[in-house]
């Protein structure tokens, strides 16, 4: 049974409620105290502070605490945060349910969505490799598939996340060359994606929050993201927040200041 005064909490995970320790320690300067993620091998990866580890054990004791996440739906179970509710994932490209399976209507929607964009993800991925190469940039390109091997969008980075102003060089130059008229483009640290329009958290956003709102329309919804892309969900929310210095808050900085 639903709760109608319970609060919904949408947040972001990497570089919102958890981070490498390489960058907590060297560019945050906050020490790694609870594992927030496992790498690939299943060893620790991503970390919490104590303050992180608090904030996110208060979320979860109050409000209906949902990931929103461009992590695909492998990543997120090498997650360690106990989340019990409904999740979405690969930008908003799947909505996992309570039982972690993906949700029927909205996979549907989605492959529908991406009937005629999956092959144009792998033409502008191949595309991007030959830049790379061309460059002679130290980086890869590396498609998120879903539901049985669909492609659904492609991430770039740097072997080096020191010298990410290569891979936003080769990305503007792939933009110059390619038709990316059906893509938008996600940047923020080491990290350049190439997104269909039809994949965004927020339209994900939109489509849950129609179901958990239907029966109970007055309970308060929270988000929180780190990036100028997750303004895409936030907006959908009643109050928003994001972690000082995080990419988000240093440009409303620069608008304001």
């Amino acid at each position: 049974m639903t709760n109608a005064s319970q609060p919904i909490a949408l947040i972001d995970l990497d570089d919102t409620i958890f981070q490498t320790k390489r960058k907590m320690l060297n560019e945050l300067n906050i020490e790694p105290k609870h594992t927030g993620a496992l790498d690939r091998e299943y060893q620790p990866r991503s970390f919490m502070s104590e303050k992180q580890f608090n904030f996110v054990n208060w979320l979860l004791s109050t409000a209906e605490t949902i990931p929103v996440t461009a992590r695909g739906t492998e990543e997120l179970s090498r997650v360690q945060v106990p989340f019990t509710s409904w999740a979405i994932a690969t930008h908003g490209a799947v909505i996992l349910n309570k039982d972690r399976q993906p949700d029927e209507e909205w996979k549907s929607i989605v492959l529908n969505r991406l009937q005629y964009i999956s092959p144009l993800v792998v033409q502008l991925r191949d595309a991007c490799e030959q830049l790379l190469n061309k460059m002679q940039v130290n980086g890869w390109a590396r498609i998120n598939y879903e539901y049985d091997n669909q492609p659904v969008y492609f991430v770039m980075k740097h072997t080096d996340s020191t010298k990410t102003e290569e891979i936003y060089r080769v990305a503007d130059q792939l933009i110059k060359e390619q038709d990316c008229s059906a893509f938008y483009l996600h940047r923020n640290g080491n990290n350049v994606a190439f997104l269909p329009h039809c994949i965004d958290k927020g339209q994900a956003v939109k489509h849950l929050l129609s179901r958990l709102l239907a029966d109970a329309p007055d309970r308060p919804v929270l988000g929180l993201g780190d990036s100028t892309s997750d303004h895409r969900f936030l907006h959908l929310c009643d109050w928003f927040g994001m972690p000082k210095n995080s990419q988000l808050s240093q440009f409303l900085s620069s608008l304001i200041t």
